[in-house]
């Protein structure tokens, strides 16, 4: 049995003290999603202990797939990790009475543009005596990437990744600070990683690299064994008719996610997930994918043909083209707060933005995220959530999405 396999069989989950059973249901089934009963257990245990809050998405577990080895074959496997931002690390440290003050980062010189390190000390009280504890981040190893594309083809490279590029000294000093209070505070951070340090743990499997660089570097060795990450094995030569699909299927998704249309193209491609390697599986996509942007065609040609027909058009709503399902589960008043937080405080207007933001902020699977299949409890912790942020806890929340949604598809 593997130990992907050996996940599903939960076991007994006693009451953890300080959470309601109507609480741990709405945990497992908003910030925790995914977990087994046992990791369940020790993520309440650790929100316990740390004081962070999962209810206002200050710690949350997210659970990666990975590959270790067993014999001769690699085995998938999953791991849950337990994640916070960098403000969850600064209110840890500020509650223990003993941080004395974390120094600004320090970085080294530039290369390609980037700075080579970040370095930072953190200050605490030991035994009455001033302790400093240094620690330097290294942009070869957090850096977040994504795969690089011309013409919608994949070109077998790497990519800095938008945030990353746009800020790198900020990010790069985030994980320095991070590695710096882990150090100072083991006994209260120990099992918990900061987002911004996990980023890289979601890079794309990268070409063959020369044998020099082969060696994995031992000093993120630990953030990568919490992600369940196992050395990336190299992806056979594909032909060039699998290429050339891969082309035509970017240039049609890049053209329906334009259109608003991006969420029917993701389900295609689910319903045949071998069209990376697969001739047939390919050539379905593709014609799934020109099916959906003919049909959107046929759609609006026949609506433009009905406009004169509808009463006051010009005061309908501008979301009007939501699909009808959406409100098969929630209430209209349920409905109508969270679409009223996604667009008035987010901003995010479409059907496939509010999918894939609650794909992200739920860590569900994707099936899972359109509003037809949200519960009246995670729909209510989106509204209350999103209503409770502040206007750069929006910013900041913004950009962690972009930064997740860069990861995406080709187009």
């Amino acid at each position: 049995m593997t130990q992907l396999a050996e996940r599903s069989q939960n076991l007994p989950l006693a009451q953890p003290a300080g959470f309601s059973t109507d609480q741990i249901d709405l945990i497992k089934n908003t910030v925790a999603v995914g977990t087994s009963d046992l990791e369940l257990a020790l993520f309440l245990e650790v929100c316990r202990s740390t004081g962070l809050n999962p209810f206002q998405r200050q710690v949350y577990a997210v659970v990666r797939k990975g590959k270790t080895k067993q014999g001769n074959q690699w085995v998938e496997t999953s791991k849950m990790v337990i994640q916070t931002g960098i403000d969850g690390y600064r209110l840890i440290a500020a509650r223990s009475g003993v941080h004395m003050g974390t120094t600004d980062p320090e970085f080294g010189p530039l290369k390609d543009g980037y700075p080579e390190f970040a370095r930072v000390i953190v200050r605490k009280l030991v035994h009455g005596q001033m302790v400093e504890f240094p620690a330097t981040a290294r942009w070869a190893e957090y850096v977040q990437t994504k795969a690089e594309y011309q013409g919608g083809s994949a070109t077998g490279k790497q990519i800095v990744s938008d945030m990353w590029a746009k800020m790198p000294h900020t990010m790069l000093g985030k994980c320095s600070e991070a590695l710096a209070l882990r150090k100072a505070f083991p006994a209260e951070l120990s099992g918990v990683y900061s987002d911004v340090e996990m980023q890289q743990a979601d890079n794309p499997a990268t070409e063959a690299a020369p044998a020099q660089q082969a060696r994995t570097v031992d000093v993120t060795r630990e953030v990568a064994q919490a992600a369940g990450v196992e050395p990336q094995q190299v992806t056979p030569a594909r032909s060039p008719a699998l290429i050339a699909w891969e082309e035509k299927i970017g240039k049609v998704g890049a053209r329906l996610t334009e259109l608003g249309l991006r969420e029917k193209a993701v389900m295609v491609m689910r319903q045949h997930p071998h069209w990376k390697t697969d001739l047939g599986d390919a050539q379905a996509v593709y014609e799934g994918m020109k099916r959906i942007g003919e049909q959107h065609a046929e759609d609006m040609a026949a609506r433009t043909a009905q406009e004169d027909d509808l009463p006051n058009a010009a005061t309908l709503p501008l979301d009007i083209d939501e699909p009808v399902e959406a409100t098969l589960v929630l209430s209209p008043e349920g409905l109508k707060a969270l679409q009223t937080a996604y667009g008035n405080k987010l901003g995010l207007k479409t059907p496939e933005q509010r999918h894939d933001f609650a794909t992200w902020m739920l860590t569900l699977p994707e099936q899972l995220a359109s509003t037809k299949d949200l519960s009246e409890d995670q729909a209510s912790f989106l509204t209350n959530t999103i209503n409770g942020w502040a206007d750069e806890e929006v910013a900041d929340q913004l950009a962690k999405f972009q930064m997740w949604q860069e990861q995406r598809l080709p187009f």
